[in-house]
């Protein structure tokens, strides 16, 4: 304890050291710690608890992440430090700690970062939206696994006219459909089958949202429209987890037997009438070819073999209940 207490005066009685010249309790730091002493003793000022981090995300507003875990910075005296802590090259640090590293989370792709984290601005970061799926069981209760991410049951689609006008339902998505003279929303290319498909970002776009225009954010090293209402995203996109999205919800004609004309009934998001038999059915919709538990429905509906793509063969998707 001679190189701790080298600033006052001492005398050692037996075990015990009784020390001349503090007549209050000093608090100091030396290279092995820092202490308070009085003229009866010394006894150790232990450093805060470190919080171990990842990235800034995981430190308090004040504090940076670094390979020693949350750490302050910028202070340039000792006193500027709490208690247990010195000042040493900007960073308040235990006496016995070396200078640490700064560790902010950097990063270029998804795959730079834990699974619960995506690669934002450059930097990994809490996800905003649900982590990438590749099953039903990887979602939470309620959800299905639809385009690589978590969606609640009712943002699906099983047959077309869940989907209104100018989509079909594929793969559980609502899908617009396109021609020459009917484009696919931004972020979608229309294939040889009639309908729009994404295109995938390009890779290595941005290292972070100073690589992107201005209103949008680099997520996944590419950039993203950022968003706070739909009306920001154009059309048939609309705002999600404050990024735009093409919009593949289902947009029924009716959702409940009160949106149709009297004696009509809703199914799967139309207005059906009620049948014996088939004969009926064309009469009232030559779309309407079965006559499905007492109301007409389509012949898709009707000989349906798939939900998801999963039900379909390889290379086959599940197009208005059909594999195809």
């Amino acid at each position: 304890m001679l190189h701790r207490l080298a600033f006052i005066s001492f005398v050692t009685l037996g075990a015990a050291t009784v020390l001349g010249g503090c007549a209050q309790e000093d608090y100091y730091c030396d290279a092995d710690g820092c202490y308070f002493c009085d003229g009866v003793g010394c006894r150790d000022v232990a450093p805060p608890d470190r919080t171990l981090c990842r990235g800034d995300f995981e430190c308090p507003t004040d504090m940076t992440c670094t390979d020693l875990g949350c750490a302050s910075a910028g202070c340039t005296r000792d006193d500027e430090c709490v208690m247990g802590t010195v000042c040493r090259d900007g960073w308040c640090v235990a006496p016995t700690e070396p200078v640490p590293t700064p560790t902010p989370g950097d990063c270029t792709t998804n795959d730079d970062c834990d699974a619960d984290l995506e690669c934002l601005d450059g930097v990994c970061t809490p996800r905003v939206a649900p982590p990438e799926c590749s099953a039903d069981t990887d979602c939470a209760s309620g959800q299905v696994c639809v385009d690589s991410e978590c969606r609640d049951v009712e943002d699906t689609c099983h047959f077309n006219t869940e989907c209104g006008e100018g989509r079909i339902c594929v793969d559980q998505s609502c899908t617009p459909t396109c021609a020459v003279d009917n484009v696919c929303p931004e972020g979608q290319t229309c294939n040889a089958d009639g309908y729009c498909e994404n295109v995938p970002p390009p890779v290595g776009e941005c290292a972070d949202n100073t690589g992107c225009a201005t209103g949008q954010i680099c997520v996944d090293g590419a950039c993203q429209d950022e968003c706070s209402a739909d009306a920001e995203c154009g059309e048939g996109r609309y705002c999600k987890y404050g990024r735009c999205h093409v919009d593949t919800r289902p947009n029924p004609f009716c959702t409940s037997d009160s949106d149709c004309m009297t004696g009509a009934v809703c199914r799967n998001g139309a207005c059906r009438s009620p049948c014996v038999e088939h004969a009926e059915c064309p009469r009232f919709d030559v779309a309407l070819t079965f006559c499905i538990d007492m109301v007409c429905g389509t012949t898709n509906e009707a000989t349906t073999d798939c939900a998801a793509a999963s039900d379909c063969m390889s290379g086959q998707s599940c197009i208005d209940g059909v594999c195809g």
